[in-house]
């Protein structure tokens, strides 16, 4: 409901000027402003190669800075924080002219100022800037998925490239030993049933380095498409990796827990909706106290027809409309906003216990996981190498380098395992995207 008052002119139009005019007084506190705009993705170079080739690290810095989605949504969040900044700016004037001719002329022209509401703006401010923070929050959760997926394909490719080499010592070792066991046959001494299990073997064989390179090329094509770095130039540095030092830093379970708190997209955004329901609410109060509308001048003819004189009927008119929100101490819109907080809150503790048992597993599958390589390794060291003086004949030498070979490929496996393991720990804790600032 508008209540209209008339107040002395002089008055009214010295509180319209400073009302209108200036927003904010010097005591309050000035609206925080909105960061800096994101910076338009250009055409981003191919990084220089270092000498021992890419480390995941660099491919992930250089497509987080060549991937297009993240500016976009970067400018999305600051365009939300611009969408609830527009309501608290300052109204156009509203400028009106009435006139009538029935017994004699009448006229009226107003200008009419609309005052805005510093208690009301103040929190619509907050819950621009909590709503830019939510949406902000999915573009580090684009970094972090970018980030696992490069970790990821680098891993792949170089436990590929590892496991293709022991592959290719086996074959020779087949290969070997099918010649060994020709000659064999030939004297008499092998029959064709051992040739023909041999080369059954030797087929299997070919079809794994064969599904190995495919697998291999596929992970390679999918990297360079992510990273547009040409194929004959992408060439990665092995990095191998101390598990022993390692497990060393992951021995407190609660900090890194912590850490995953402070660190997390998900949770960021969960605690930025909180924050936006928050600031809705207080919106909601304030818009309970009645404050000012707007103050109107206007000059024309006055409504009075008892003056014949055009003179004395003309008059100056300052107006000033105050809002008394009846109504609005029964509206839904502080309810919904309750709902919302309760909400927000019942999604962030949803959203920390599920990090809190995705570390707790993570950290026992790593650790079970070294566990046993470190045993296989050590019980794979304790068994000496298979050479032609200590084996009583060649067919034996060969089967005995075979077995060999393949237990090294099985460690390589259990290693690749720990390998994704250890990125998912990474990426949770952010150390995908923060280790790529450091370097």
């Amino acid at each position: 409901m508008t209540r209209i008052m008339r107040l002395p002119v002089t008055i009214l139009l010295a509180f319209g000027l400073v009302a209108g005019c200036a927003t904010h007084s010097p005591n309050e506190p000035v609206a925080r402003p909105a960061p800096n705009p994101a910076p338009r993705t250009p055409d981003i170079p191919l990084p220089p190669m270092p000498e021992a080739g890419y480390t995941w690290q660099d491919l992930v810095q250089h497509v987080i800075a060549a991937n297009p989605d993240h500016a976009a949504i970067l400018a999305d969040a600051r365009a939300e924080y611009f969408r609830y900044k527009s309501r608290t700016g300052p109204q156009d004037p509203r400028l009106t002219f009435d006139y009538t001719n029935r017994d004699f002329d009448r006229y009226s022209g107003n200008l009419r100022f609309y005052i805005p509401n510093p208690f009301v703006d103040k929190h619509v401010l907050r819950t621009g800037e909590a709503a830019q923070r939510e949406i902000a929050a999915t573009a580090d959760a684009l970094k972090h998925e970018i980030a696992q997926a490069v970790y990821a394909l680098v891993q792949e490719i170089l436990s590929d490239t590892r496991t293709l080499s022991v592959l290719a010592a086996r074959e020779r070792v087949l290969t070997d030993w099918a010649a060994h066991l020709k000659e064999r046959q030939a004297a008499r001494v092998a029959t064709q049933a051992d040739v023909l299990a041999l080369d059954l073997q030797r087929l299997r064989l070919k079809a794994a380095i064969q599904q190995k390179h495919l697998a291999t090329q596929t992970a390679r094509r999918t990297l360079h498409v992510l990273t547009r770095i040409p194929a004959g130039q992408l060439t990665l540095d092995p990095q191998p990796t101390d598990w022993q030092a390692l497990q060393a830093t992951l021995a407190d379970e609660q900090q890194l827990v912590e850490d995953t708190f402070a660190c997390s997209a998900e949770l960021a955004a969960a605690r930025a909706a909180h924050d936006k329901a928050r600031a809705m609410l207080d919106t909601a109060k304030a818009r309970q106290l009645p404050w000012f509308a707007h103050i109107q001048a206007g000059f024309g003819t006055r409504d009075d027809d008892s003056t014949s004189s055009r003179n004395d009927a003309d008059e100056w008119r300052l107006r000033l409309a105050v809002n008394i929100p009846l109504f609005t101490w029964m509206s839904t819109e502080k309810k919904m906003a309750a709902a919302a907080m309760e909400a927000a809150a019942f999604r962030e503790d949803s959203i920390r216990q599920r990090i809190r048992n995705e570390i707790t597993a993570a950290l026992t599958d790593l650790r079970e996981t070294l566990d046993l390589q470190g045993d296989y390794q050590a019980a794979l060291a304790a068994i000496p190498e298979p050479t032609r003086e200590t084996t009583p004949d060649a067919e034996t030498f060969f089967k005995l380098s075979d077995t060999r070979l393949s237990a090294t490929e099985y460690a390589l496996q259990n290693e690749y395992r720990c390998a994704l393991i250890y990125g998912q720990l990474l990426n949770a804790l952010g150390g995908l995207t923060q280790m790529t600032h450091e370097r």
